[in-house]
């Protein structure tokens, strides 16, 4: 069995196109992939995905692989990025060869065969080692990060919506990613200094800094303005392609009224729970 956890962009999701870094959060559910001797068979993975692509391309004779996905296709955590990490890895073993960042980056941005901006491949990357990553597009490197502030936790709410990011991406256009970038490192910064009011002010203004580009959904919008009114809440972003797939909220830890704001499914979209987060 090899698992990858759900993905969700804490910042960088559309600097890191162009050159700049990432933080990527890897919490529970995890995606699985179940291996066992027998039929040769693939099992949960749709044709022409990457990681569909990758298994013709290898040789997986006489094992049976399943894929599970723990969210059942409802989309926004990283299930395709996940195929391919769990596969490539399963690869690897077999062929008993260490990974290798650059030829896996390239052989992902390969088969996923968007012809005008590639992805960065930094939550597949996150996702092959099962865990929190700042990504540096520019020179492909990682460093592992953890959430070790002691005043927050933070949680990740599923909506309706889902933007194939793939499509997106044919569409989008280059831009300066200047601000966008510096934000990012402050982040990444707020991190290696545990400091929780940076962390705050620099992730809620990458979120408005994305919606100055247009690259929010209106409903995302509006959720956001909607959850930063209820006290216990210090910061709120839409992720994923044009922040549509999911939001993701800071908050301070312990907060009664906002655990019962949540148990009472009073809060506008549907609890996603992170307790076994990588912290």
């Amino acid at each position: 069995m090899i698992f990858a956890g759900s993905k969700t962009f804490l910042v960088g999701e559309y600097s890191v196109l162009f050159g700049g870094g990432a933080i990527v959060l890897v919490t529970t559910p995890k995606f699985q992939l179940k291996i066992k001797n027998g039929e040769t068979q693939l099992i949960g993975i749709e044709k022409h995905s990457p990681a569909h692509c990758f298994y013709q391309t290898r040789n997986f004779d006489g094992l049976s692989i399943e894929f599970c996905d723990p969210h059942n296709g409802s989309g926004g955590f990283g299930a395709s990025s996940a195929q391919f990490a769990m596969l490539y890895r399963l690869h690897l073993q077999l062929i008993h060869k260490k990974f290798d960042i650059d030829s896996f980056l390239t052989e992902y941005r390969q088969l996923s065969n968007i012809k005008n901006i590639a992805p960065s491949g930094a939550d597949c990357v996150a996702q092959y080692f099962d865990h929190s990553i700042y990504f540096d597009s520019k020179n492909n490197t990682i460093e592992k990060v953890n959430w070790n502030f002691p005043n927050l936790d933070f949680m990740i709410l599923k909506t309706k919506c889902k933007i194939a990011t793939h499509l997106h991406l044919r569409e989008l256009a280059e831009f300066n990613i200047d601000e966008l970038q510096r934000r990012t490192f402050a982040v990444g910064e707020s991190f290696c200094n545990i400091d929780e009011a940076a962390l705050i002010e620099n992730v809620q203004c990458f979120f408005n800094l994305l919606v100055k580009n247009n690259l929010v959904v209106d409903d995302t919008i509006k959720i956001v303005d909607k959850l930063l009114k209820i006290d216990g809440i210090k910061a709120a972003k839409g992720c994923g392609a044009l922040g549509a797939d999911t939001i993701l909220i800071i908050f301070e830890k312990k907060n009664e009224h906002l655990m019962n704001l949540i148990s009472q499914h009073l809060l506008p979209v549907s609890y996603h729970p992170t307790d076994s987060v990588t912290h």
